[in-house]
């Protein structure tokens, strides 16, 4: 259902559109006049308009004019007697997203005005997109000095047209310095494109690089463009490069020195102004010492090298990368949370990220399903251990090393023992004491004893 003004001097034709959209279950206003219709704008929220291009004595075209200098960009719909054809050019140009001619039928009319809507929505739901991938890509958090140095490195070069290999371990952002590079670049109006050079046997990862014509090879039945040819005027980011079989590193090579290539069956060259960005996560030295990567294609590839540090070495940024996930999952799972407790910022700290940026990302996210509270504790940190987990119970290590006492690290796991039972209960003491196999009284206790200072005891229940 849409909200839509009409507009038109004509109460007859007023009426009969009143009707016809009412049914296809629009709500409707109606206006007489130019001042009647920006009564309704000033008054309503309104999602489309229906306007005459003659009011009588007046214009739907002053209309349009003075929506425009109020930066009201509310679709409107002309509609103009057949012999008036220029002053409906003259409101398409003005802004007007279409318009119909008199007489008309009034199932044409509905669909054109279906039609708008739906381009309407199509280009906020396109736009509402953009603007969360800008999000999700726009912040590089580097407090550490390491992590500083590399975004100030990456800050230089990205006017230039110098490729750049990134390193790191898997989850460590590649692919968001990358884009950062791409977005600070004279080519951010161009697309980014990426790839994962691991994830596809060698024949389509040709064909996915540099295209290939009709009858190439059985079942291609019309011609499609690579990745390559896509990027024209933009960045093409090549993840896990490493993982190239040789084959492809020698076509990859040839593109990288010559900037042109050879689409499957085609017999002329191409060529693609394309800046090329790769990543890996393996040691490259090594790599080039024992022959998997090309020598000569991993120095064409490594204009710049930049190197991203493991989260565990990258202590300054944890926090602040928390709280910026937090924030995002908020919104994204629309929940109210104001922050982390003491216990858990240090239960942030105390672990050692074996995956990294990417790892804790998804702890905070499922931190946030999982939190019933107004901020983040301890237990709602879960962590999956992994053979590769450097510390598989970061609290008893904790315990260990002398970082709290028995009763701290008891208290802490009472604590979450409670709010267990208080989730599996639906926040009804009397069953989570049942659960537990204690009094009501009992829990009343544990839960006054384990509450820390920003946490309200829950309502009795």
């Amino acid at each position: 259902m849409a909200h839509i003004l009409i507009v038109d001097d004509d109460p007859s034709l007023r009426e009969v559109l009143e009707i016809a959209l009412s049914r296809a279950r629009h709500s409707v206003y109606l206006a007489g006049d130019l001042a009647t219709a920006w009564e309704v704008l000033e008054r309503e929220n309104v999602d489309l308009v229906l306007a005459d291009l003659r009011l009588g004595g007046e214009s739907g075209i002053t209309l349009l004019q003075r929506m425009h200098q109020a930066g009201n960009t509310i679709p409107t719909i002309m509609i103009t007697a057949y012999a008036d054809p220029k002053s409906a050019v003259e409101a398409i140009r003005l802004g007007a997203r279409d318009y119909i001619t008199k007489p008309f039928d009034l199932d044409e009319l509905l669909l054109l005005v279906d039609r708008t809507l739906e381009g309407v929505r199509l280009e906020q739901d396109h736009a509402r997109l953009q603007g969360e991938l800008q999000d999700r890509y726009a912040t590089v958090i580097a407090q550490a000095p390491a992590m500083a140095e590399t975004l100030r490195l990456a800050q230089r070069i990205a006017t230039t047209n110098i490729s750049v290999l990134i390193t790191g371990d898997s989850g460590t952002g590649k692919e968001l310095l990358a884009r950062t590079i791409h977005r600070l670049s004279p080519r951010a109006r161009g697309p980014f494109l990426a790839i994962n050079c691991g994830g596809l046997p060698e024949n389509l990862m040709e064909s996915e690089l540099f295209g290939y014509r009709k009858g190439a090879f059985t079942g291609a039945d019309r011609a499609k463009k690579g990745l390559v040819e896509m990027a024209e005027g933009g960045t093409l980011f090549l993840d896990e490069v490493a993982e190239l079989p040789a084959t492809m590193q020698v076509k990859l090579l040839r593109f990288l020195q010559e900037r042109r290539f050879v689409p499957l069956g085609a017999t002329e060259e191409c060529s693609a102004d394309v800046r090329v960005l790769a990543a890996t996560n393996r040691a490259v030295e090594q790599e080039v010492a024992e022959g998997r990567l090309r020598e000569d294609l991993y120095y064409r590839l490594t204009g710049v090298r930049l190197h991203l540090p493991p989260l565990r070495e990258r202590q300054e940024d944890i926090l602040p990368l928390a709280e910026h996930f937090l924030r995002r999952a908020c919104a994204e799972q629309k929940r109210t949370i104001t922050g982390f407790t003491e216990s858990a910022r240090q239960k942030l700290l105390d672990y050692s990220y074996p995956g990294n940026v990417r790892e804790l990302e998804n702890i905070i996210e499922r931190a946030v399903a999982l939190e019933t509270g107004r901020f983040i504790h301890p237990e709602s940190l879960v962590i999956y251990e992994t053979c590769h987990s450097r510390n598989a119970n970061p609290d008893l290590d904790r315990l260990w090393r002398g970082q709290i006492n028995l009763d701290t690290y008891l208290l802490e796991h009472e604590r979450a023992v409670l709010r267990e039972a208080l989730a599996r209960s639906g926040g009804h003491k009397g069953k989570a004491a049942e659960l537990l196999g204690i009094s009501f009284r009992q829990l009343r206790y544990r839960l006054t004893k384990t509450m820390e200072k920003d946490e309200e005891l829950p309502p009795e229940a």
